[in-house]
């Protein structure tokens, strides 16, 4: 039987011997490369090129410590680009650096699942996939997407996202409930400025599809009905800045 894509793509990822067809093959392995990443609105080519290269340099400590040097060159890309888009990475939250003196520096990835941007990405998808008129092109709506996503207001939606992750204050409103508002927001945000800058009407998602989707999420990371979740679990509470001690 035919061996598929999926495990010819990985054997031609492990195999290390002699094979004629690759007479020098130094580029072995993979990684897990989810499609909300590959097709993440809020991040350029060369953002997720350089994102995908420092997870690729992981290790179990979960530091990776290429220099930009060393991604441009695995990228063909320039160092000021990659330089470019570390700094972009950092301020939409998928990568934190810790300069040392002296050394390459160090990068961590954060927890990407709780990714605003993921997030804004993903409802846009979302939003594609079930509510895009049949007669308008993809491109023009993307354009739009992409608008809506890398503004202002969104970059302050992710701040505050990302705030109450962390946040072990009773009284603040729940990840969960921001999330769901705030993807709400930016669907009804694509759909007013398809409206008013392209003159295009489409529906908006049924809100109880987000619902389902969201107690989902919640049962996935340990919320039950009536039950409390220990963010502490979820969270990286170690304090980048104390690696830094002692360098």
């Amino acid at each position: 039987m035919a061996k598929s894509i999926q495990e010819r793509l990985i054997k031609l990822s492990v195999y290390k011997d002699y094979d004629f067809r690759f007479p020098f093959h130094p580029n072995h392995y993979y990684i897990p490369y989810p499609h909300m990443i590959r097709k993440c609105y809020a991040l350029s080519m060369n953002e997720r090129g350089v994102l995908v290269d420092i997870l690729s340099h992981l290790g179990e400590n979960e530091e990776a410590f290429p220099s930009q040097e060393t991604i441009a060159s695995n990228l063909g890309i320039s160092e000021s680009t990659v330089k470019s888009a570390v700094t972009t990475l950092e301020k939409k939250g998928f990568i934190k650096t810790v300069r040392r003196r002296g050394h390459v520096n160090c990068y961590r990835v954060n927890d990407l699942e709780s990714n605003p941007y993921i997030a804004f990405s993903e409802a846009a998808h979302y939003f594609l996939r079930y509510y895009q008129p049949k007669y308008v092109k993809k491109s023009l709506i993307q354009s739009v997407i992409a608008d809506v996503i890398h503004s202002e207001k969104y970059a302050l939606h992710a701040r505050g996202l990302r705030e109450a992750y962390r946040s072990t204050d009773e009284s603040d409103v729940s990840y969960p409930d921001l999330v769901y508002d705030m993807v709400s927001e930016l669907l009804v945000d694509i759909r007013m400025k398809l409206w008013e800058e392209k003159g295009v009407e489409v529906s908006l998602p049924i809100y109880s599809d987000f619902w389902k989707y969201a107690d989902l999420y919640l049962k996935s990371i340990g919320f039950e009905d009536g039950d409390e979740c220990d963010w502490d679990e979820y969270l990286n509470t170690v304090d980048e800045e104390d690696l830094t001690q002692g360098q």
